[in-house]
């Protein structure tokens, strides 16, 4: 089964690819535009049909029944999950109607696993768009070999996992190699020596690479660009009176700009503080890769529990937050009372979101987040981040993995009493994942000078997919 839902055209090179190396394609979850290039064998299904719990056409009159008792309570730990991953595409639907939906779609799948019997699933991502959560966690309580794909944004590299919750065994086998020697910066390849380069500059100031085409659809002429193409689909889709009927209700009454500015105070660089960034949301960042701590509340909440005397939290909301989606408007993500919730917490301080994450992050004793880019960049800068998810770097052996007040109350002692993240643990880290990542990307459209064509990136890809199949089978 194949989960790699992309309008590129490049993908026929990863189905010729597979048919090449002996792999037959069961069952692809694809785009509509891609339904061309399906094999014959192959059930196609569209993501956005998945993503709305509707069959595959192929599929439409298929016996499924409900499922039962037996298999609901089998996955309790998956719909807890999904309930939160419906905060995206089901945003408005009440609670009863996610979980019926849920078990629509966990009846389908398991249907599905049934009949299709695939001998291996393979994701161009981490899971997160409820279908392939519930295809994912289906599988592994089958035993069904897997595949993912997790994009770095580190020297534009990718990591693969046959268990992304557990990460990469290869990775940590490779740390524990390096870890015998000193590795040296003239040692990595031209890639990630330019990228190391460019990260220990002093005051180095290099935001990650999708914020820039992110901030220009939220502000200035890109937003009204952004708003102009609404329109202009609302007009062909003949929606635009609801939609300024719409906007004209939303006049005057109050937001999230209005409800976080209300609630701020300025940075005080005399508190010693624990800096958490808020995380954008809905996203995989948190769900599933958060685990419970999708609840930001529950991230401060246990940090508050677990601060050394005298010390603050400073939070700041994530600009991402009110450039996408739903800009500025509440949501199942941002309610009414959010960001005062957060301010209610003892010793937690919201930041405005002007303040520089980069000086955030130097002056702050700590930085901790889920999986953010923040606790990786605090590594760049000699500090040891608390981590509460699973990202990409979760094997970074500086990083302090928590999950409790108890292991924030460990971690934030160290810290209070010097610990730090030497640069040559750094390199040798960075080596180890020069190894064994992916020197490819999903997001080709991100990269102002691509060092390759979107062809090259793909057959990359595809190689890479059939060599781990292969090793799968063996």
């Amino acid at each position: 089964m194949l989960m790699w839902p992309s309008d590129e055209p490049e993908v026929k090179i990863l189905l010729d690819t597979l048919k090449k190396k002996g792999h037959e394609v069961a069952y692809w979850i694809g785009t509509r535009g891609d339904k061309k290039l399906c094999p014959q064998e192959a059930i196609f299904h569209d993501h956005f049909d998945a993503w709305d719990a509707k069959p595959a056409p192929a599929l439409r009159q298929a016996p499924i029944l409900p499922v039962s008792a037996e298999l609901v309570s089998s996955m309790y730990e998956t719909e807890s999950s999904v309930l939160t991953l419906m905060n995206k595409r089901y945003d408005s639907s009440y609670v009863d109607e996610r979980k019926h939906i849920y078990y629509t779609m966990l009846g389908y799948w398991n249907y599905v696993l049934d009949e299709v019997a695939p001998e291996a699933i393979v994701f161009n991502t981490i899971p997160h768009s409820i279908y392939s959560n519930i295809i994912y966690d289906l599988g592994q309580k089958r035993g069904i070999p897997m595949l993912c794909l997790e994009e770095t944004w580190v020297a534009r590299r990718m990591l693969s996992y046959s268990d992304y919750r557990k990460g990469s065994d290869e990775l940590r086998a490779e740390i524990e190699r390096v870890s015998k020697r000193v590795v040296t910066e003239s040692e990595l390849g031209e890639e990630l020596r330019e990228y190391w380069k460019e990260h220990m500059q002093p005051q180095s100031r290099v935001a990650p690479v999708y914020m820039a085409p992110q901030r220009e659809i939220g502000e200035g002429w890109g937003l009204v660009k952004h708003r102009v193409q609404i329109a202009l689909k609302a007009l062909r889709e003949g929606n635009l009176l609801s939609l300024v009927f719409g906007y004209m209700r939303r006049l005057g009454k109050k937001n999230l700009r209005e409800d976080y500015e209300s609630v701020i105070k300025r940075a005080d660089w005399n508190v010693p503080f624990v800096y958490f960034p808020l995380h954008f949301q809905p996203e995989r960042t948190t769900s599933p890769q958060g685990g419970v701590y999708h609840d930001q509340h529950l991230v401060v909440e246990t940090l508050s529990s677990a601060l050394p005397d005298g010390w603050e939290i400073y939070v700041k909301e994530h600009p991402s937050q009110w450039w996408l989606r739903g800009k500025t408007r509440y949501s199942s993500v941002r309610y009414p009372g959010y960001y005062e919730r957060l301010a209610k917490i003892p010793r937690v301080r919201l930041v405005p979101i002007s303040t520089d994450t980069f000086e955030l992050t130097e002056r702050a004793r700590a930085v901790a987040v889920i999986t953010g880019t923040s606790g990786w960049e605090a590594l760049l800068r000699g500090k040891r981040p608390l981590v509460f998810g699973i990202p990409w770097y979760r094997d970074c052996p500086d990083i302090f993995r928590v999950d409790s007040v108890e292991t924030c109350a460990m971690a934030l002692e160290k810290i209070k009493n010097g610990a730090r993240a030497p640069k040559e643990n750094l390199l040798a880290f960075l080596k180890a994942f020069e190894t064994v990542s992916i020197r490819a990307y999903l997001e080709n459209q991100l990269e102002e000078k691509p060092r390759y064509t979107a062809q090259e990136n793909m057959q990359i890809m595809a190689s890479h997919t059939c060599e781990k199949l292969r090793a799968l089978k063996s």
